[in-house]
């Protein structure tokens, strides 16, 4: 039911451990990549920064940060509504208090929103928005994470639509903790997105998506949790989705569990296959093949990969879906396990588990390493 089985890495030992050497070598990376791209922009023709400026503004408003936070890493904090799915993009960091901004009218929620965001050396954390539009940043650990670095990629949400299908809860399980909405299902090009919120389940088994938003494989999807926590859904080809803390800690899963910004593709139809390097390997546990697609301007990824070995660069994305600026974007690892995958803008993509690379964590990444519920927006 929990596969892949969940490991007892001393987690939190290691992340202490290591927090002081990967945040400083974290610093001194961005730095020198932050020197290499502006050097890189000078020799750049005209005609190419001007498009790829053009392109980001016809679809995406800049964000005015507060309260101290800064833009990091060259990027633009920005917000874009794409067929109802509300899209950021950017980076952050340096913020004084937990609001960081306030998103423009049209881009609001109805309700509480919770989602999960990467922050400094692959630490878990989350975004709080409020109908009001106000966007909080909370870390699992403490709030030097979220200031250190905050990634705004990956992070959507629904706006309220009558297109979303009502999913009815079992087991006990019951709708909007918190000030959220019910729990809600629709397919908008190719891709299920979810919405809500779910607690007090007595099970894992929390409902089953109709048909014709079920997966043609097993999907796991990074989720929200009580405080910030990390957990998952694993979604059956039969549409029965359960739900599953890291670390087997149930009791964060029934306090509060977070379908926001929970997403997967139905079937590979529409997406390019992905080829893997350095001895990684398709498919674990009954998931499909990598795969990427570029549908309306955001990039989607499916499937699943693992390794025996010890490089973390895992395949190469092709032109058309490569980021302008370096991309952090959350995944689930083996047993709910928190990871993230770097994406450069020459298209490579790594894996990271919570700690970095160097941390004790790393055969979470080579067990098991979902790319479904990925997607960042060019």
């Amino acid at each position: 039911m929990f596969a892949p089985q969940d490991q007892d890495k001393g987690r939190a030992e290691a992340r202490d451990l290591t927090r002081n050497r990967s945040r400083a070598l974290a610093r001194r990376l961005r730095r020198a990549a932050l020197g290499a791209v502006c050097a890189i922009a000078f020799l750049l023709p005209l005609q190419f920064v001007g498009a790829g400026a053009a392109q980001a503004s016809m679809t995406f408003v800049p964000l005015t940060l507060v309260n101290g936070w800064t833009p990091a890493e060259l990027s633009t904090p920005a917000v874009g509504d794409i067929n109802g799915i509300v899209h950021l993009k950017g980076s952050i960091e340096h913020g004084t208090s937990p609001v960081a901004f306030t998103l423009p009218a049209g881009f609001r929620p109805a309700t509480e929103v919770y989602v999960p965001v990467d922050m400094c050396n692959t630490a878990k954390g989350r975004l709080d928005i409020a109908p009001s539009g106000v966007v909080s940043v909370q870390a699992e650990g403490p709030f030097s994470d979220a200031q250190c670095f905050t990634s705004l990629d990956g992070a959507s949400f629904a706006l309220p639509a009558s297109s979303f299908t009502p999913l009815t809860p079992v087991n006990g399980w019951t709708n909007a903790p918190y000030g959220t909405s019910s729990a809600g299902a629709a397919d908008i090009d190719g891709i299920v997105h979810l919405k809500g919120a779910i607690a007090s389940g007595t099970s894992p088994v929390a409902f089953t998506l109709p048909a014709g938003f079920r997966p043609a494989t097993n999907v796991y999807v990074p989720v929200d949790m009580c405080n910030a926590t990390n957990g998952r859904l694993d979604i059956a080809p039969s549409g029965v989705v359960s739900v599953q803390a890291e670390g087997g800690a149930f009791s964060d899963a029934q306090c509060f569990t977070s379908l926001d910004g929970a997403s997967f593709a139905t079937s590979a139809s529409s997406f390019t296959p992905l080829s893997l390097v350095n001895l990684w390997t398709n498919a674990p546990y009954g998931t499909s093949d990598a795969a990427a697609a570029n549908i309306n301007g955001i990039v989607y990824l499916k499937g699943a990969i693992a390794t025996p070995g010890t490089e973390p660069t895992a395949f190469n994305l092709p032109a058309g879906m490569r980021p302008s600026i370096w991309v952090y974007v959350p995944v689930d690892l083996c047993g709910a396990t928190y990871g993230h995958l770097y994406i450069e803008p020459n298209g490579d993509v790594t894996v990271a588990p919570e700690g970095g690379p160097w941390s004790p964590n790393w055969s979470d990444v080579q067990c098991f390493t979902s790319l479904d519920g990925v997607s960042f927006a060019l």
